[in-house]
């Protein structure tokens, strides 16, 4: 019987980049890129200041070569411990933004601060020397999660604190002078205090329906859904719940029928409310086994089985990788895979420019690099072309072309 799947975690080390300090679950992030099918970037923040620029470059004779760098930015002092780091680019141009969150510990000077970067891009390649502008503020609390997000146009930064609130910046884009935005103007979300600090914010916009989910994550385990209307800027709805521990992570999963949310709680087992747009956070199943490893520290949702299916990836402080399939209307422990050190962020994507993504693991160590066994992907990708109503020259030509890419950047 043919296969319609790959083998579960069955991945093998492709490389590990290691970083001179431990980061931490906000410092890894992706590097835009315009092109849906090019290779990626990636970010990593080292507390003790480095950012590196992790990535895989063509050697000899069409080789991949790992490569890592550090980027020297402006503004950022020799006693900056990093908190959290977001790239994103410009609506309008092809500029790469850069934001650090950042404490400054010192027995001299202290302080916190939010660094804004603007790279421009040459053509396709992420060019790290070309550092348009930069500019740095000061700020009067502990940064936490710096994320960002894409309203009326303008992307805003938007950044949690010590003072229980969150708080949105914009770049000017002629001074690049950056400046705090009053909430009620663009997300009325984040206009309230919160019972404490906020954790983790992510966001799921519906554009054919006007509307952006928030989901907001506060340390004290209260945990908040917002429905906003975006074109009157109005909240809908809001619905609260308290998980008891820390909210470390939050995931939208979101199917051709209905929207379900991830909640990650640090020492209870995560949980899946199904269909949040009509049940709100009234239907929730339980991922059991979820808390039997220590602190869950990250989670991503991704078609790790390339079975069009979503699988819940689960990292831990406790050094393993969890994974829950849906099966009968609940999530079951489909395998789980033992890291050597602590697992601080997740990501699935396409870092080596083959056409097929990897897994990739902020540990304690560095950024590992795992990627799925490639004569089981050509194998699937032969099965489905053959099976598809695909013209037989077509399939020939289709198939040549994959395997002549997996043969140059792999033998």
């Amino acid at each position: 019987m043919a296969k319609n799947s790959i083998t579960p975690n069955k991945f093998h080390d492709c490389h590990i980049f290691s970083l001179s300090s431990q980061g931490s679950i906000y410092s890894l992030c992706r590097l835009p890129n315009p092109n849906p099918y090019g290779r990626i970037s990636l970010l990593a923040a080292s507390l003790r200041k480095p950012v590196f620029l992790l990535e895989f470059n063509q050697g000899y004779k069409e080789s991949l070569v790992p490569y890592s760098r550090e980027l020297s930015f402006t503004y950022l002092p020799g006693n900056a411990e990093i908190v959290s780091v977001t790239a994103f680019c410009k609506p309008v141009s092809n500029n790469t933004v850069i934001v650090v969150a950042y404490i400054k510990v010192g027995k001299t000077e202290t302080g916190q601060c939010l660094n804004i970067f603007t790279i421009k891009e040459s053509g396709s390649d992420f060019n790290a020397d070309g550092l348009a502008s930069s500019c740095s503020l000061e700020i009067n609390f502990i940064p936490y999660h710096v994320t960002h997000c894409l309203c009326q146009n303008e992307v805003t930064i938007v950044l949690s604190g010590s003072d229980n609130r969150v708080h949105l910046f914009t770049e000017d884009c002629v001074t690049h002078a950056v400046q705090e935005k009053i909430a009620i103007d663009d997300f009325p979300e984040f206009t309230i205090e919160f019972p404490s600090v906020v954790l983790w914010i992510e966001f799921h916009v519906l554009r054919e329906k006007s509307l952006r989910l928030t989901a907001i994550g506060c340390e004290c385990g209260n945990f908040y859904l917002y429905v906003i209307d975006t074109k009157s800027n109005s909240i809908i709805s809001m619905f609260n719940v308290n998980h008891g521990t820390p909210i470390t992570s939050s995931r939208f999963l979101d199917d051709s029928y209905t929207v379900n949310l991830l909640v990650i709680s640090s020492l209870l087992p995560a949980t899946v409310y199904r269909n949040i747009l009509e049940k709100y956070l009234n239907d929730a199943t339980i991922l059991t086994g979820s808390d039997k490893h220590d602190v869950i520290t990250c989670s991503i949702v991704c078609d790790v089985h390339m079975d069009q299916q979503p699988t819940i990836l689960l990292g831990t402080y406790g050094q393993e990788l969890l994974a829950y399939r849906p099966e009968n209307l609940e999530w079951s422990l489909a395998w789980q895979r033992s890291f050597s050190h602590p697992i601080l962020a997740l990501d699935y994507c396409d870092v080596t420019g083959d056409g097929v993504r990897e897994l990739v693991a902020l540990t304690t160590r560095g950024v590992q690099i795992l990627q799925h066994d490639l004569q089981e992907i050509v194998d699937l990708f032969l099965q489905r072309v053959s099976l598809s109503d695909m013209p037989k020259s077509m399939i020939n030509g289709s198939v040549l072309i994959y395997l002549s890419v997996l043969v140059c950047l792999w033998l």
